[in-house]
């Protein structure tokens, strides 16, 4: 039998027709690796762009032999992998690209939640100032968004195993309600810390110290290529991926010695150490540390992070 992709036979029919989907699907990822403005991108966002662009490079060629050999599309891969609130009648109706590269370059959480109007108009929100139209989204749909909240933890709550997170996660969003940011915003913060630990102790075993996400993305991806990894498999880290793109912002370390003002986007490590310090709490951040903490847990009960499981395995 041929085999198109290193180490695997090639792929049955249907396995064919996803990787076609897949073809339409990433090719949007591509421009991560060329920022399009001439600004230098964070180390952080350029280290992740890399990550990405292994990923796809590796399976490149493969996917698009196979498509060319085809000819044939599928739209169910896009429901497939697409989070649910970017899905519309059996349809996924986000661009991928503008999504992930919204919540790269803002840290605002776009997987699982917020609620799908709430979405769009977060991609479409332009400007000067794009972060103060994107908090302009959030503050003016905030009731709408912690309804969608509330509605993916009755789901996640239906799994006896989420109920102690559910209640801590329901707990945040109640504070939000009674306009407590600063509670709200603690306790998302820890319940990030512990979904994080739980994350990568799923993946790694008892081996989850401080290697960085974005490591553990680029070992991920190459292990999947040189292991010949099918490529209808590897795809569904997109949704795992989508997942934790915001991380790269909530991530943001600080220290009062470094002489730098504090980070002013939600970031764990001050919320954690420093929550008195300026512009760290805020009605906005607080809600995009409850979206981190609902889109992890969502995640989680979803998959259980095993597409990252299988790709360590090998």
């Amino acid at each position: 039998m041929s085999t198109d992709a290193p180490g695997a036979d090639r792929p049955s029919a249907a396995g064919d027709e996803f990787a076609i989907a897949a073809a339409d699907l990433l090719r949007p990822f591509r421009p991560l690796l060329e920022p399009a403005s001439a600004e230098p991108a964070p180390e952080p966002t350029r280290q992740l762009a890399d990550s990405i662009g292994r990923a796809i490079d590796g399976f490149w060629p493969w996917v698009e032999r196979t498509a060319r050999a085809s000819g044939k599309r599928v739209d169910e891969l896009n429901r497939r992998a697409a989070p649910p609130n970017w899905v519309a009648d059996g349809k996924a109706e986000v661009d991928y690209f503008a999504a992930v590269r919204l919540s790269l370059e803002q840290g605002v959480p776009l997987a699982w939640v917020p609620d799908p109007e709430t979405v769009k108009l977060l991609l479409a929100a332009h400007g000067e100032d794009a972060a103060a139209s994107l908090h302009a989204v959030l503050d003016d749909r905030r009731e709408v968004i912690l309804d969608h909240c509330d509605h993916r933890l009755d789901e996640v709550d239906r799994a006896p195993s989420g109920s102690p997170s559910v209640r801590v996660a329901r707990e945040a969003v109640q504070a939000l309600r009674l306009d407590l940011p600063s509670p709200a915003q603690s306790v998302a913060t820890n319940l990030i810390d512990e979904l994080l630990r739980t994350a990568f102790t799923i993946v790694y075993g008892g081996r989850h110290d401080q290697v960085k996400t974005l490591s553990r993305v680029q070992t991920l991806s190459e292990r999947a290529h040189s292991a010949g990894l099918s490529f209808l498999a590897s795809l569904g880290i997109l949704r795992e991926l989508a997942t934790v793109m915001p991380l790269l912002h909530a991530m943001t370390p600080w220290w009062p010695e470094s002489r730098t003002p504090a980070p002013t986007t939600f970031s764990r490590h001050v919320t954690s150490h420093f929550i008195t310090a300026p512009g760290q709490v805020t009605r906005t951040n607080a809600l995009v540390a409850v979206l981190t903490a609902v889109s992890l847990l969502s995640q989680e009960h979803d998959s259980r992070w095993g597409t990252w499981k299988i790709m360590n395995a090998l």
